[in-house]
């Protein structure tokens, strides 16, 4: 009875340690993306003009693949599909975040694909062209609340200089542990760094 309880203890240890390895190597696999991401933006505001977004809202249900989407794999990859609305872009529509209509949106314009064509996470990318946009009836300023207030703050000159012409911020949803909390990983423009932050209802119980 001795041995067997180690034995129980040992594994126990050893598929804690083993399920922490996994998070640890798909958060890597995440954080590749949202690099990926970034680079693509910036060779598409240097060809067209201003940046792309993949989503006008935000949240788990804006993203690529959705956050129930992520959740219903059960811990298996979600393979990407070019031809699905959520990659396209497809009803995005011409209005704020998505100037200049779908067709110069969503991630195919980008002709981002993560490595594989496949993910444990949901992505988005949301752009604007700023406040000193020639046009005032097209400024965009990023969202108040959520991961857009998060990364774009107000209240001060330097913040507000952050989006005062074109910008972007992506993001990952992600649920490692099947749970339906999620946990956001993210990144802006004006940074390359990721931040793994919990913050309001993107908390990962870890």
């Amino acid at each position: 009875m001795t041995v067997v309880t180690i034995l129980g203890v040992l594994a126990t240890i050893a598929i804690g340690a083993y399920t922490r390895q996994i998070r640890k190597a798909r958060k890597a696999e995440v954080i590749g993306d949202l690099s990926a991401i970034t680079l693509r933006q910036k060779t598409f505001l240097s060809v067209n003009g201003h940046y792309a977004s993949s989503a006008r809202t935000e949240g788990a249900s804006a993203t690529y693949p959705t956050g129930s989407q992520v959740t219903a794999t059960n811990g298996t990859e979600f393979h990407w599909e070019p031809e699905a609305g959520g990659y396209t872009g497809e009803g995005l529509g011409d209005g704020e975040y998505t100037r200049g209509g779908e067709s110069m949106h969503g991630f195919d314009a980008l002709r981002f694909m993560p490595e594989g064509g496949r993910s444990y996470c949901g992505y988005a990318t949301t752009s604007g062209w700023g406040t000193d946009a020639t046009d005032d009836e097209g400024a965009d300023e990023p969202p108040e609340d959520g991961i857009g207030g998060l990364l774009f703050p107000r209240g001060t000159p330097e913040a507000e200089s952050l989006y005062s012409r074109d910008w972007f911020y992506s993001y990952a949803i992600c649920d490692f542990d099947l749970d339906g909390t999620y946990w956001a990983l993210r990144t802006a423009s004006y940074t390359s760094d990721i931040n793994f932050t919990s913050f309001g209802e993107y908390a990962e119980n870890e």
